[in-house]
């Protein structure tokens, strides 16, 4: 655990001093989103229709997004074969790298999802509903992104072959996201059956992902 913390108080200090890298997906997020409120027109009516869809595409890729360079920098320099060298396991180094992940991507965009999601034509108190469910899946969504950053480590064109490779683990989140949100701006109580289903994947990838992300990134290091 103590190597852990040290790498994410390096990564996190890295992120803060390296000119906003960290802001990128709160701002992919925040474009994504005040774009399509322009292409769906000024109808409340079709911006309230579209805002689930919107808000979960909108969420993925910019976690996606922001995970496309996770391992790249530490490759690139050496740290990480140090790392496996030195401590042997992959597990620390592997924990604070998601846990940056969704400290410096995913829960911004929970926190400023209800803000964003006015420009859609949602009411503020559903979108703080809206953002209780991106709690719930946005575990999934960013353990799918360790996972293909991973994956993609040391290849080249890597963060395009990563938004390729999560493409069909990030469906059914998408999915049962889009489909619950939808419920709730209906009237359906906030942790139905799809939320439920949204947090069951996110403790399926939470369970899943830490195997074969490090044997992934053993590969990458032969």
């Amino acid at each position: 655990m103590n190597m852990a913390l040290a790498i994410l108080s390096r990564d996190v200090k890295t992120a803060f001093r390296s000119g906003g890298g960290w802001f990128y997906a709160l701002f992919f997020f925040a474009v994504f989103t005040a774009l399509a409120a322009i292409a769906f027109g000024p109808s409340l009516g079709a911006l309230r229709a579209a805002a689930p869809a919107a808000v979960w595409l909108a969420a993925a890729l910019a976690i996606q997004f922001a995970a496309a360079d996770l391992f790249e920098r530490d490759m690139n320099d050496g740290s990480l074969r140090v790392i496996a060298a030195e401590q042997g396991r992959l597990f620390p180094y592997w924990l604070a790298k998601s846990a940056l992940l969704a400290l410096t991507a995913a829960a911004p965009l929970i926190l400023t999802a209800p803000f964003f999601l006015t420009m859609l034509g949602v009411p503020f108190a559903q979108g703080i509903g809206a953002a209780l469910l991106l709690l719930i899946g946005a575990p999934a969504l960013f353990f799918i992104a360790v996972l293909t950053a991973a994956l993609s480590t040391g290849l080249r064109a890597g963060g395009l072959l990563a938004m390729i490779i999560a493409a069909p683990f990030a469906a059914p989140v998408l999915v049962f996201g889009v489909t619950a949100t939808k419920a709730f701006f209906a009237g359906a109580a906030l942790f139905g059956p799809e939320a439920l289903i949204l947090g069951a994947l996110s403790l399926f990838m939470a369970a899943a992902t830490p195997v074969f992300a490090i044997a992934a990134l053993r590969v990458s290091l032969e």
